[in-house]
């Protein structure tokens, strides 16, 4: 159930009528033919049959007696058969996979999580995967020809275009061949991107990148990544690698960044980067109440801990969070002058701080950013929280049927 356009001839102008259709009862059903005709410009023969393509395949259903009418017969309305076929999500952190199976109107019914608590090979990595989606697949109880696709959502570099995990740096694996293993296993097609562009992909869709055609996504975790969307599109560069904003340098003079480079963002405002502090600040004798509570152990340590500490007016944590939030706004403030995008969203735990990274970054952005175009700029914190990325992952399957010419 994939609707390719072949543009130049009777079939792709035939895929993009059948799009078009399709992706208007999505953000518009329950909607009648004739409503459909006049919004896509199409005859009515050319709606009425690509509807009874639709029918016939079970994607559409039709609705009696919702539609209005002015003293005639009520038309019959059109939607989205969203329980007739699902998508699948699978979202490889750092710590943990997640795989969930959606509907066709992104509702989930069920999850899988299987931490992470060594480094796996990549044939564990593959088959922690394959055991997952076998699992949601039986939760549900869904038939293997009701599942029209895969969609990977993976840290750190991926090509799209193959499908392959090309360097998953907390995993410390590389070219990992997520679209052909699971292709080969499943048989429906599989779409692998990067997490931080799945979850832009997300805010579009379901978030606050909706009807928004220029926006950044700019996420924190263990790592600093961003994805944008230019002119209605993801931008993801020649090699893939755009967005890398947690290797922009923000203190030439600052430490080390373990891809090597010196002050980096990531080595400042990343999850990693603010217990790492912490646990140096207490080595060197700084007074906080983080001391009493680790009792010795630092690898005790967590990015909650140092919330709470801060929460309580602990002058390391809070000094500590407020200097990732300044960093952070001195490189959304570059991005602002580079792009101008109209929207900012922020995604990641350390947001939970609030004001105390949220203040000073707004404060770095209004220093550093030109005037006329950071008035214009939104900045927010993400709507969809610690999901964005495992949504955005089935929304990749999503994508592919109701817009596929997007890409």
């Amino acid at each position: 159930m994939t609707f390719i356009p072949k543009t130049g001839s009777f079939e792709g102008m035939k895929s993009l009528n059948k799009t078009a259709i399709l992706n208007l009862v999505r953000l518009q059903g329950p909607i009648s033919r004739a409503q459909i005709a006049k919004i896509t410009k199409l005859t009515p023969p050319t709606v009425g049959t690509i509807v009874s393509e639709f029918l016939e395949e079970g994607i559409l259903r039709e609705e009696a007696d919702l539609g209005k009418s002015k003293g005639g017969r009520k038309p019959i309305m059109l939607s989205i058969n969203a329980s007739r076929f699902y998508v699948i999500g699978v979202y490889g952190a750092a710590e943990v996979v997640r795989t969930v199976i959606a509907t066709l109107d992104g509702k989930v019914k069920h999850e899988v999580n299987q931490p992470l608590t060594t480094l796996p090979s990549k044939d564990e990595f593959l088959q922690i995967i394959t055991k997952n989606i076998h699992q949601v697949l039986s939760l549900e109880k869904a038939p293997a020809e009701s599942v029209v696709g895969i969609g990977v959502a993976m840290h750190g570099l991926v090509d799209t275009e193959k499908g392959i995990s090309v360097f998953a740096p907390h995993l410390n694996l590389e070219n990992i061949p997520l679209k052909e293993v699971l292709e080969h296993e499943f048989t429906v097609p599989v779409f692998v991107e990067n997490d931080v562009r799945a979850l832009t992909l997300a805010e579009s869709w379901y978030g606050q990148g909706q009807a928004v055609s220029n926006f950044i996504c700019i996420s924190v975790g263990l790592g600093v990544g961003s994805g944008m969307v230019l002119n209605n599109k993801i931008f993801r560069g020649p090699y893939h690698a755009a967005g890398e904003i947690g290797h922009t340098t923000v203190d030439v003079s600052g430490p080390r960044c373990h891809c090597g480079n010196h002050g980096c963002l990531e080595a400042y405002a990343s999850e990693h980067a603010i217990l790492y502090r912490i646990k140096k600040g207490i080595r060197m004798g700084r007074s906080t109440i983080l001391t009493e509570w680790l009792r010795g152990d630092e690898n005790s340590l967590t990015i909650e801990m140092v919330f709470k500490a801060a929460a309580e007016g602990d002058p390391h944590a809070v000094e500590t969070l407020e200097d990732s939030g300044r960093y952070l706004g001195i490189a959304i403030a570059n991005v602002i002058n580079i792009l101008t995008p109209s929207r900012i969203i922020l995604e990641g735990r350390i947001f939970e701080a609030g004001d105390l990274i949220l203040s000073p970054l707004r404060q770095m952005v209004e220093k550093g950013s030109l005037r006329h175009t950071m008035e214009k700029t939104k900045i927010s914190t993400s709507s969809l929280g610690k999901d964005g990325m495992l949504t955005g992952a089935f929304t990749l399957v999503l994508r592919n049927i109701f817009i596929p010419e997007e890409v």
